[in-house]
């Protein structure tokens, strides 16, 4: 009889120690899953950061070619308006005055 009221005592521990673990055991298969979630989102918030990076440097290469050709056709554009005065200067002093 005592055996036997000590393995009730010990069924009990072992029901009661199931029914606490069964909800830890849940909860982390449901942590596992948010945390291969974060990691997915992480990578792809790694891959965004990359390529963003490489846009900005492309943009930065292509802005300085872009910068060198306007300034030479801003050059470009300055000497013809110096060609265009010292051609009106010479047809003003041409003309009679009046």
């Amino acid at each position: 009889m005592p055996s036997s009221l000590v393995d009730a005592v010990l069924l009990g521990a072992l029901v009661l120690t199931s029914a606490c673990v069964l909800p830890m055991y849940l909860k982390l298969k449901r942590l596992d899953r948010i945390q291969a979630e974060y990691g997915r989102a992480f990578a792809q918030t790694s891959d965004a950061l990359r390529h963003a990076g490489e846009t900005m440097r492309s943009f930065a290469g292509e802005g300085r070619e872009i910068l060198v050709a306007l300034e030479a056709k801003i050059d470009e554009a300055r000497a013809t308006l110096a060609d265009l005065e010292a051609g009106r200067r010479a047809l003003a002093s041409r003309e009679p005055r009046a």
